[in-house]
């Protein structure tokens, strides 16, 4: 089956589509799986008498230090900006590997994605905004902007072959551009009070590590070491220090031409497994234990949220990607995906309203200082992705094709 998924690919896109395109797929499709036991695992854990040895042990700090100077977090901080850094890594390295080789290499291909993208982090920003313009909750504008690639193209994978796999190349280059929207929303917008000397190293770092990029080529053990000291001069800037992974990803020599095995492609083999594996599934189980109570219902800012959370993942998505691709195609500056109709991009914009995981993670920057708020967000979430993946399975189980693969 999967030799079968390889060759259509290369068949559509000869020049663009890499047989590392449909292995991404396969690899995302084990980590919703991973990511799914995980956040099941938590919740019973949370809602049992475990609670508080759950809770205690990811309160638990952890630190490293050398002379006068030390950094301490909690096990849930490391995990969150630590570990999380590895998980943006493979985002970064795959966003470069498209950008040098792949599908993002050819505008053309990409600007109806892209536009989709972008129209589906805009409006599900605004509904949150308009029903949360109190100062306590707007914070929380970022957590339906994003959209979780896992689940979303496990999704599709699991509804095999009733789903175009062009459709499925245009969810993970929308999800891709997702990313990076989420990326600069996180080191714009999340940032705590900014600590310019150490802000100044970090981008020091960055432009001598692009301007000897090329010197650098094999040196995966040196791009490593520099990657740990910009985490630690971007973390004590006040700059969330997860984004440095993908920073490091998108810097990584990658040739143009197959040339033997590059620093991009040897740092993937390394940490994809790990991400999969260890970082999203830790990440989900230390984040995703929320206490199921009424008591969210009974504070008026609460309320405000879930809604906004809601709407704006099962809506807010859905409107915002259709209303851009009908946007795109209405001005002819792009086409539908092959073999698909209005129908398979209404049921993708759902699809893409699975925000969990890096919606969680938006919740935590926003609102990891409100116990209930954070709690809410987190319940709000699993709602509206819930909804989104049985509303989204329904449209393209129910779409028809334009064409036979």
């Amino acid at each position: 089956m999967e030799e079968k998924i390889k060759t259509i690919v290369y068949k559509l896109h000869p020049k663009h589509v890499s047989a590392l395109f449909a292995s991404f797929l396969k690899d995302e499709s084990i980590s919703g799986k991973l990511i799914l036991v995980a956040s099941v695992l938590a919740m019973l854990v949370v809602n049992s008498s475990l609670n508080g040895t759950y809770d205690s042990f990811w309160h638990l700090d952890f630190g490293f230090g050398l002379g006068n100077w030390g950094l301490t977090q909690d096990l849930r901080h490391w995990v969150n900006e630590g570990l999380m850094s590895f998980f943006f890594l493979t985002v970064g390295l795959e966003i470069k590997r498209e950008l040098v080789r792949g599908e993002l290499r050819d505008l053309k291909l990409v600007r109806l994605p892209i536009a989709a993208a972008i129209g589906g982090m805009i409006v599900p920003a605004l509904i949150y905004a308009s029903l949360n313009m109190n100062p306590e909750v707007i914070r929380g504008w970022g957590i339906p902007i994003a959209t979780d690639i896992a689940f979303a193209v496990g999704i599709l994978m699991l509804l095999g072959k009733r789903v175009p796999l062009a459709l499925k190349l245009f969810l993970l280059t929308l999800a891709i551009a997702d990313d990076i929207g989420a990326i600069f929303v996180i080191a714009l917008f999340y940032a705590e009070i900014i600590h310019y000397g150490y802000l100044f190293a970090s981008i020091i770092i960055l432009i001598a590590t692009w301007i000897f990029r090329k010197k650098l080529t094999g040196r995966v053990e040196l791009f490593i070491v520099i990657g740990a000291i910009l985490w630690v001069t971007t973390h004590l800037s006040g700059i969330h220090a997860s984004i440095v992974g993908a920073a490091i990803g998108l810097l990584a020599p990658l040739p143009q031409a197959d040339s033997g095995r590059s620093v991009a492609e040897r740092l993937e083999k390394l940490f994809l497994p790990i991400s999969t594996f260890v970082v999203l599934p830790v990440f989900a189980f230390a984040n995703a234990g929320v206490v199921l109570s009424s008591n969210i219902f009974t504070n008026h800012a609460s309320i405000s949220v879930i809604w906004g959370v809601i709407l704006g993942l099962a809506v807010g998505k859905v409107v915002g990607i259709v209303a851009a691709t009908w946007l795109m195609v209405k001005i002819g500056a792009a086409r539908l995906p092959n073999n698909t109709t209005w129908s398979h991009i209404i049921g993708v914009g759902f699809i893409a309203g699975i925000g969990f995981t890096v919606s969680i993670f938006m919740t935590e920057l926003a609102f990891g200082s409100n116990e209930q708020l954070l709690e809410t967000a987190k319940i709000s979430i699993f709602i509206a992705s819930i909804i989104s993946a049985l509303l989204g399975s329904a449209v393209l189980l129910k779409a028809k094709r334009t064409l036979a693969d």
